[in-house]
């Protein structure tokens, strides 16, 4: 099974084809010193499989070091004429393996089981030919008997084994492509959000920007609307940057110090005017000084707005929105409440992963919400009853 290593990315090219050879060695060694010894006193033993298999899947390098490997345990053995018709033997399938291990590697399925037999028939032919020299006083109908029993096992073996590594690699090849398919996939519903999460911010603005055509407000609210808008189209340029990056585990961040109280106001802020338009009330409570977390402001802000929004839009005929935070011993809490449509158990289960279907008041940037707070090592617990309401509470490590 070590021929398997070949298809994990994440083993090291470097020591796969020591892996290949160790374990290739230690089945040769284990078939030579645990021989088969039929009634005439001929000895067989499947050597030939690790061999042939380690140095076809391993490269010619592995192949060399199994050729002196097999000899090195036949001197242990015993150094008898043996020895050198093992030496001679094993030579001459390094040789062929020499020869096919390229062609092998390249081959399907058909093609490498008669590459493989057809070395064994030669190695077999040659092997038999050189031991009914040496021992032709000895050759009896039982003796050939023997051989061709022990040819028909080997070759049966040397199949069975070829073909369960070839449907396993198969198998995870199969898998590798399947997975590259997900992602591409979860690649394509991430580019179709960037719209969903962009939207956050310019319907935000939007709301301001039609506050400002009241002439009834002041001009210091003016230009804090102005601010506002302001950043929330950074915000939105920032949004597309995070998802360019957003598959990269290894992207780093700004990682601050966050008050929560202070992330709250500016969620509030920031939400309102399109609370307003949707004729939903945000309630704010317990709210108070000392409550940290470490994390990205930026990508905590689209956190939470994203959530707040999907609230928002749970309660197309209006409704409360309320926002507060708990402290617990080891833990903050921020808690998003709306009192909407609600989320079946189905969705529940759904929620926050690739395949969730966008209904009112959830959508795919709930699954960026989720994993923003899985990077600042926090939870998220979700609540939720069919025309009662929903509750996200963000759960958060205390800042020590």
């Amino acid at each position: 099974m070590s021929y398997l290593f070949l298809q994990f990315p994440q083993v090291n090219k470097k020591y796969r084809q020591f892996i290949i050879a160790s374990i290739s060695m230690l089945g040769i060694a284990l078939c030579m010193l645990f021989p088969y010894y039929d009634l005439d006193g001929a000895i067989y033993d499947l050597r030939i499989i690790p061999f042939l298999l380690g140095a076809l899947y391993g490269g010619r390098k592995v192949a060399a070091s199994l050729f002196i490997g097999l000899l090195l345990v036949r001197f242990y053995i015993e150094f008898d004429p043996g020895f050198f018709v093992s030496a001679v033997h094993a030579f001459l399938l390094l040789l062929f393996t020499y020869h096919f291990s390229s062609l092998f590697l390249k081959s399907k399925l058909s093609r490498q089981l008669l590459i493989t037999l057809s070395l064994v028939f030669v190695m077999a032919f040659l092997n038999y030919s050189i031991f009914f020299i040496f021992y032709f006083e000895r050759l009896n109908y039982s003796l050939i008997t023997s051989a061709l029993n022990h040819f028909t096992i080997l070759s049966l073996t040397l199949i069975l084994v070829l073909y369960i590594i070839e449907y396993i690699k198969r198998d995870l090849k199969f898998k590798e492509e399947l997975n590259g398919a997900e992602k591409l996939r979860v690649v394509s519903q991430l580019a179709a959000s960037v719209s969903h999460e962009v939207r956050n911010p310019l319907t935000v603005t939007k709301g301001f920007l039609q506050l400002l055509r009241n002439e009834n407000i002041e001009y210091e609210k003016q230009k804090e609307y102005l601010a506002l808008s302001l950043q929330e189209l950074d915000r939105a340029e920032q949004t597309i940057t995070n998802y360019l990056n957003f598959a990269k585990p290894s992207e780093k961040y700004n990682v601050e110090k966050l008050c929560l109280k202070k992330e709250i106001e500016y969620l509030v802020e920031v939400i309102t005017p399109y609370a307003l338009m949707q004729g939903v009330e945000i309630v704010i409570s317990t709210l108070k000084d000392g409550r940290f977390v470490f994390g990205d402001k930026h990508r905590l802000r689209q956190c939470l707005i994203s959530i707040a929004k999907n609230g928002i839009e749970a309660m197309p005929n209006g409704g409360e929105l309320t926002i507060c935070t708990r402290k617990g011993i080891e833990e903050n809490v921020i808690s998003i409440k709306d009192n909407g449509v609600g989320m079946s158990q189905e969705d529940l289960e759904r929620l926050g992963t690739p395949l969730k279907t966008k209904e009112v008041g959830t959508g795919i940037g709930t699954m960026v919400a989720y994993s923003i707070i899985k990077e600042m090592g926090g939870k998220v617990k979700v609540e939720s009853k069919r025309g009662i309401g929903t509750e996200f509470s963000l759960v958060f490590p205390n800042e020590k």
